[in-house]
């Protein structure tokens, strides 16, 4: 019986471990659902994954040579409606907002249309594009875009985006930014394995160790039984799918 009141008591102290590990998880799948990198089928790899601006910080923001203003994110919405988009009732969720010289706004693409180019596909090195397509209706029934131009440049760190660059044809813009984040990144698998490698010996101790433990000061027969927190691990598999079908029911939300 006191074993059985441990082994409970364990248990209620990790389930609520694993129900806030999953709620995190989901948290952070509502928080990125876009992806901030991108491998191109010739296997050069760009991540802009440090230019995005998070919940609470100041979007990123340029003008042209018109005076108008440009404010955005970097694979995100932008954290903050222009207030002049607001006064005319246009208080969506953009990754773009151009608000012109006579106080009229306008939003430039959405999150759920982006695609990624090279800027120069016979020199790869050159820089990444990256587009918001289906923006706000231009006349004739064209949708507004927007490409941001990320151009290497090694030496000018996280660089921003330049004024009196930002250009506009059609209802097509474009936004040039120097940045080292414009160059390709090397292939991140190399840089997996060692955490893989640390993950696999720190579960192996955790068994052997725990094991050893409550065979020795729990009396555990040695098997299944012995296995840390076995009762715990039982209940894993369907608290993860429950989990798993919580979380898609909040993605499906989010991305409508």
């Amino acid at each position: 019986h006191r074993r059985s009141r441990q082994e409970g008591g364990r248990m209620a102290t990790s389930r609520p471990l694993l129900i806030a590990t999953l709620l995190s998880l989901c948290a952070a799948a509502l928080g990125d659902t876009t992806q901030c990198s991108h491998t191109f089928s010739n296997g050069q790899t760009f991540d802009l994954s440090g230019l995005r601006r998070p919940y609470g910080q100041r979007d990123w923001y340029a003008d042209d040579r018109n005076g108008n203003m440009y404010y955005f994110n970097v694979c995100g919405d932008a954290n903050e409606v222009p207030e002049a988009c607001v006064d005319l009732q246009k208080a969506v969720q953009a990754p773009v907002f151009e608000v012109t010289n006579e106080s009229d706004c306008f939003w430039l693409g959405q999150l759920k249309s982006t695609e990624w180019e090279l800027i120069d596909e016979s020199e790869p090195a050159a820089g990444v594009e990256l587009y918001y397509f289906d923006g706000e209706q231009c006349g004739e029934g064209r949708a507004r875009d927007v490409r941001i131009q990320f151009f290497c440049d090694p030496d000018a760190g996280v660089g921003k985006p330049l004024d009196y660059y930002v250009l506009e044809e059609d209802c097509h813009y474009s936004v040039t930014w120097p940045s080292k984040y414009g160059c390709p990144v090397s292939s991140s698998s190399a840089l997996g394995w060692p955490f893989v490698t640390w993950f696999l010996l720190a579960a192996a101790a955790y068994v052997l160790v725990g094991g050893a433990y409550n065979v020795h000061y729990q009396g555990a027969a040695v098997g299944p039984e012995a296995v840390p927190h076995i009762d715990f691990w039982r209940e894993v598999p369907v608290l993860a799918m429950e989990g798993i079908r919580y979380c898609h029911h909040l993605l499906a939300r989010a991305r409508g």
